[in-house]
């Protein structure tokens, strides 16, 4: 077979997997992922059912397909506001990012939401943990993951600078802790989504969270076991 007929292969493999995410993401945003049924997707995208496990191996496998997209969108919002002169490279930034993800995107923003999500992350990590090959969908979110979990670093680092506790705190340790406050930001954003509260209200409940965290920096201080059991 020529490179070019191989190449031309290979492009029409892409475009009809990526219209098949595109017809699956309406599907589990619409209907959420219990509802979803393959046979319906493949209608809809033109396609059989055989022609969908083709590409994915399973609708576990077509919907983290679907929510890596998601994770490469969320990245680029993230990654374009840290490029933008006037940011404040700190925890704000992450929820002002958040929020114009939520804005360009509500309905995949959605899919964050949808209890699934959790069991397919963690079937791949034991994947990844008995050395077992990811399928394409699993590569490609966790590179997305990764590339979110790579930025949420730089800005925690740059929330600890400007706290000016750097020297005075375990960076690994802080790292870890406010990595999970992802969640919390997701949540009082979709929180603010599903009651129908305005932006400025869902800002100004960030803006406690932030500043509760702020202080808590300005005044960490390395303890022992002993001295929290102390009090000292």
């Amino acid at each position: 077979m020529s490179s070019s007929k191989k190449r031309r292969l290979e492009r029409e493999r892409t475009q009809r997997r990526e219209a098949i995410i595109r017809t699956a993401r309406g599907f589990f945003t619409d209907q959420g992922y219990e509802l979803t049924m393959v046979d319906k997707v493949a209608l809809e995208a033109g396609y059989t059912k055989a022609t969908i496990y083709n590409y994915f191996e399973s609708k576990d496998d077509l919907f983290i397909a679907v929510v890596a997209k998601t994770f490469e969108k969320l990245a680029r919002i993230l990654e374009d506001s840290m490029k933008q002169p006037d940011v404040a490279y700190d925890l704000r930034s992450l929820g002002d990012a958040y929020l114009t993800f939520v804005e360009e995107y509500p309905d995949e923003a959605i899919l964050f939401e949808e209890g699934r999500l959790g069991l397919v992350i963690g079937s791949m990590i034991r994947k990844e943990e008995t050395k077992e090959p990811l399928t394409e969908s699993e590569e490609e979110f966790r590179e997305h993951q990764l590339k979110i979990q790579k930025l949420m670093t730089d800005i925690i680092s740059g929330t600890i600078k400007k706290a000016g506790v750097e020297d005075k705190v375990d960076p690994f340790s802080v790292i870890m802790v406010l990595s999970s406050l992802a969640s919390s930001i997701r949540e009082i954003v979709m929180r603010g989504v599903r009651g129908n509260q305005t932006e400025e209200k869902t800002r100004e409940q960030l803006s406690v969270l932030f500043n509760i965290i702020d202080s808590g920096l300005k005044h960490y201080e390395v303890k022992t076991l002993t001295q929290l059991n102390t009090g000292d």
